[in-house]
């Protein structure tokens, strides 16, 4: 039984004989586990059906901000789900209605919702900055290149 054989698929017997290298396989990706008395189970770290169960839960707050009754925009219906949203200013709420439903209608395609969540997260950062005071009036040094610094603390 070959690493790569275990990655996609392993058959009961061998996650019996083999547990430690077909749990290997599963941090690697899902392993379909045949049985011939029964369906097809998977085996997945629990992190990652959490973080779809996450997706969802995102997915859910979309569909209900898209569909609900009223004269509210879209933009405005995703300051219940996303209340942190009413630190940014109206062109940029804008802006992110549009790129986090196109950016999880992309991620639904291919199944790999991580693209979606460092998109949430850019934007609700973007959110607690603004909070915090900053604006695009500050002047800021960007850096064309990540720059290592002294750790403040000492």
């Amino acid at each position: 039984m070959s690493t790569e054989a275990i990655s996609r698929t392993a058959t009961s017997s061998d996650l019996s004989r083999n547990p430690g290298q077909v749990f290997r396989a599963a941090d690697q990706g899902p392993v379909t586990i045949t049985r011939r008395d029964g369906e097809p189970l998977t085996l997945l770290p629990s992190r990652t059906i959490a973080r779809e169960h996450e997706a969802l839960r995102l997915a859910s707050h979309l569909v209900a901000a898209s569909l609900a009754p009223g004269e509210e925009s879209f933009t405005s219906r995703l300051l219940g789900p996303f209340p942190w949203l009413g630190f940014l200013p109206g062109e940029q709420r804008e802006a992110f209605a549009a790129e986090i439903v196109e950016v999880a209608r992309a991620c639904a395609a291919i199944s790999s919702f991580d693209r979606l969540f460092i998109i949430l997260a850019e934007w609700k950062a973007t959110a607690e900055a603004v909070a915090a005071g900053y604006t695009h009036d500050d002047e800021l040094d960007w850096l064309d290149e990540p720059a290592t610094v002294e750790d403040p603390r000492g």
